[in-house]
């Protein structure tokens, strides 16, 4: 608790990114993850193999870009170190470990960037969405793109705030939630470089007897393409969030996002 008021405190965070929860979820992220390092560790290694092998592959290696970096346990920071020029650590706030982590990487820069492009929107500052990539998509240098466990948590800060501020709620579209996810995935495909997309897609609660009482649709309802892979991930295992519930998400891959 007292590491997670000090990171709070210490991390630098835009207004409405605190107002949107994402500081305090970035900061229960990093928490998590090292209480639950045992269960999550399959998942992550998994994250950190493929985008390896995605990478060993391209015919270029000048710049990678990571979109919703976070505390960077599901990148494989050190190959992509070893293989590219740059690398570039996008999301909307970068907790103070993993600055002091990467201090003395001269090819690691560190971009704060509101990836669903609607905070100013919804602070009433910009009459419709900023463009959150354009100047990562026209870089004709950059040659790998990884959203890795991003997609999903696009949509549902903003989901929360609209139900919490239902006056400007009213001068929104109804399905931003939705929109931001799609959103997203337009943006990917912008990129003229190859595109690693990983994100979790379905939430399921399930009892110590494996029932299951609920089900979520991570994607608002967003259709996607046919996966290369998925697998499972206890994001809260029996005990986290409560005794006798687990909550297991479906994660999908896509090693080659939007080319055939």
């Amino acid at each position: 608790m007292l590491a997670e008021l000090a990171l709070r405190a210490l991390t630098p965070a835009a207004p409405m990114a605190r107002k949107l929860g994402l500081l305090r979820e970035g900061i229960a992220l990093w928490s998590r993850g090292r209480r639950q390092r045992k269960a999550w560790e399959p998942h992550q290694a998994r994250c950190r193999a493929i985008i390896a092998e995605v990478a060993a592959a391209l015919p270029r290696r000048r710049k990678a870009v990571a979109l919703g970096s976070g505390p960077v346990r599901d990148i494989p920071l050190e190959a992509l170190c070893a293989s590219f020029e740059q690398v570039v650590l996008v999301d909307i706030v970068h907790l103070p470990l993993l600055r002091l982590k990467l201090w003395r990487q001269a090819k690691v820069s560190l971009l704060s960037r509101d990836l669903t492009g609607t905070m100013a929107w919804l602070a009433g500052e910009a009459d419709g969405r900023q463009d959150p990539l354009a100047d990562l998509a026209n870089d004709d240098s950059v040659d790998l793109v990884v959203s890795a466990n991003l997609l999903s948590q696009l949509a549902w800060p903003v989901a929360d705030w609209l139900e919490d501020n239902p006056a400007r709620a009213a001068a929104l579209p109804d399905n931003l939630p939705a929109r931001c996810i799609a959103w997203h995935l337009a943006d990917l495909a912008r990129f003229k470089g190859y595109v690693c997309l990983i994100s979790d897609v379905e939430m399921v609660e399930r009892d110590r007897a494996g029932t299951i009482h609920d089900r979520l649709d991570l994607m608002y309802g967003v259709e996607l393409p046919k996966e290369d892979e998925s697998w499972l991930w206890p994001v809260a295992p029996f005990g986290e969030a409560e005794r006798d519930r687990e909550y297991v998400h479906k994660v999908c891959a896509w090693r080659r996002f939007g080319r055939s």
